[in-house]
């Protein structure tokens, strides 16, 4: 049975004047499934990322979210969509009052039910004892907590995350990560998020897309792109240079029996994974 997409990004391209951003961008989020964003810097993540959104308009393509094209001025498709891109706070208002002012556009939520919430959302992101605290005292990792307190205040069914473990430290780092996954079992939740850090992406992500100067330059899991172009060096006695093969079990028995029937022993083995880094140069 074919998986259910819940978001479709098709041939987008973004551009300011003459500056083209995006070229050309494709790809799909199967429903449930944690798709990561890896890019160096400046490669385009949070443009596509606001693009999604409808935070930047005037593009050229097609997206799509449920099977439908995106409409960003529907309030009942933004509400299925939490996102953590430019977030903003009232820094001489408390955790707790940034919270409360975002659940009180919900008319179905009574005073009590915002508190369980509220207080749900600053213990899951280990500001429980910060409540009272006024934003401007909070650090930069205190803020990313709080920014993502605020991704989860309504029952998103797609999370759309813009760096979301700048400025947190390892613990808080291995604690989102659990988190994440944890909405991914138990609530079927679709999650895009972006990195330049090859091992929170690897941690994290069913799916990799990775982008370089606003082209897509892959699409697969980490382990597909790990092997892309994976090679055996195979060193035999008697020669003086490697005999380079693909990385195939298949090959390399045939490689090494075709070799040793004319007298040359095995001397070692070498593996060359594929460089990530070319990706982006």
């Amino acid at each position: 049975m074919k998986q259910q997409t819940v978001l479709e990004v098709r041939h987008l391209t973004k551009g300011y004047g003459q500056n083209i951003v995006l070229k050309d961008i494709s790809f799909s989020v199967p429903k449930g499934s944690i798709v990561g964003l890896l890019g160096k810097n400046g490669a385009g993540k949070t443009t596509l990322m606001k693009t999604i959104l409808g935070l930047l308009c005037q593009y050229d393509g097609e997206i799509y979210f449920d099977g439908n094209k995106m409409n960003c001025q529907s309030a009942a498709v933004m509400s299925r969509i939490g996102s953590l891109v430019d977030v903003r706070f009232y820094d001489d208002m408390t955790a707790y009052q940034n919270l409360n002012y975002l659940l009180l556009a919900d008319p179905r939520m009574t005073g009590t039910m915002r508190k369980q919430r509220i207080s749900e959302l600053l213990e899951m992101v280990g500001l429980e004892k910060n409540r009272n605290d006024k934003v401007r005292s909070f650090s930069l990792g205190m803020k990313q907590r709080l920014a993502l307190a605020q991704v989860f205040v309504h029952e998103a069914e797609l999370l759309i995350l813009d760096e979301p473990f700048i400025g947190l430290d390892p613990v808080g780092m291995e604690e989102m990560k659990s988190f994440l996954k944890e909405m991914q079992r138990q609530k079927n939740v679709s999650i895009i998020f972006s990195s330049h850090q090859l091992d929170e992406v690897g941690d994290l992500a069913d799916e990799i897309v990775a982008i370089s100067d606003g082209t897509v330059k892959y699409c697969g899991t980490l382990r597909e792109l790990q092997n892309r172009n994976k090679k055996y060096k195979i060193w035999f006695k008697g020669k003086e240079l490697p005999v380079v093969i693909p990385y195939d079990e298949e090959k390399l028995q045939d490689t090494i029996s075709e070799h040793s029937s004319k007298g040359f022993a095995v001397e070692k083995i070498e593996v060359f994974e594929n460089a990530l880094y070319q990706l982006f140069v």
